[in-house]
């Protein structure tokens, strides 16, 4: 069998179709970790009541995912696999279809805005406060949207609101949505986040109990623990013990 090479004119069309797709956009989203934020230093402020001193780090952290309307080429995807920490999915599966990015930052503030709210009221029913007893609670993060702060948002107002240092001088992170009585929620990026906290130097993770099964990202230098509710968070630095066995094996390996 004889092969004979290809004209050049067929060879610069052949060359020109890779380079073309190689800076085509794709329809992808690229999710990688972004950093932790400590709740404690300017985030939370509290008026109208008395607030304790904390001697350690409370990490709220977030996720970085490039918005709908961002194009996502060939190098970027290379790249996010060389990282390693990054992923790639099909855009449809992080983003509703025909939803622009306008929109999702909208809803993204809102739903934060909600998860603060559902924070505080979760905080003082912990504490047994009533909202009419006077301590009025504003969270300010900037730049980060969604819900999945909720649970680190409650534990702060709590920290800060006990005379108690739940902390005890230890970086703590973790994420989780919560409602008005304090149950927390599952999220989205859990492994991504469990590498922001590393970085972020925390010894301590707390994940939505929902969570655990997702879970493959466990550095030795970080404890992972799965909480359902904001009451067993608390105890849980409390006491270092876990409240579940699931999830804990991360913890005690």
């Amino acid at each position: 069998m004889r092969f004979s090479a290809l004209p050049k004119s067929a060879l610069a069309l052949v060359g020109f179709f890779l380079v073309a797709a190689f800076f085509a956009p794709l329809p992808y989203a690229v999710i990688k970790p972004g950093e932790g934020t400590d709740v404690l230093k300017k985030v939370i402020n509290i008026k109208g009541a008395e607030v304790f001193p904390s001697t350690g780090k409370l990490l709220v952290m977030s996720v970085l995912v490039s918005s709908p309307g961002a194009p996502v080429f060939s190098g970027d995807v290379i790249y996010s696999w060389i990282e390693r920490d990054s992923i790639v999915l099909p855009r449809e599966i992080i983003y509703p279809p025909k939803v622009n990015a306008s929109t999702l930052k909208a809803q993204s503030a809102t739903d934060m805005k909600v998860s603060q709210a559902s924070a505080t009221a979760s905080a003082f029913d912990y504490l047994g406060i009533k909202a009419s007893q006077g301590p009025k609670v504003s969270i300010a993060l900037k730049d980060t949207g969604g819900p999945s702060g909720g649970l680190i948002f409650a534990l702060g107002i709590v920290e800060e609101l006990t005379p108690e240092d739940l902390l005890r001088g230890r970086i703590v992170a973790g994420t989780g949505t919560i409602d008005g009585h304090g149950n927390v929620g599952s999220i989205g990026g859990i492994n991504e986040k469990i590498t922001a906290a590393q970085r972020s130097g925390a010894s301590i993770f707390l994940a939505p109990l929902d969570n655990c099964s997702e879970i493959f990202n466990t550095p030795k230098e970080l404890k992972i623990f799965g909480v359902s509710t904001l009451k067993e968070a608390v105890l849980l630095l409390q006491t270092g013990r876990a409240p579940h066995p699931y999830c804990a094996w991360h913890a005690i390996r």
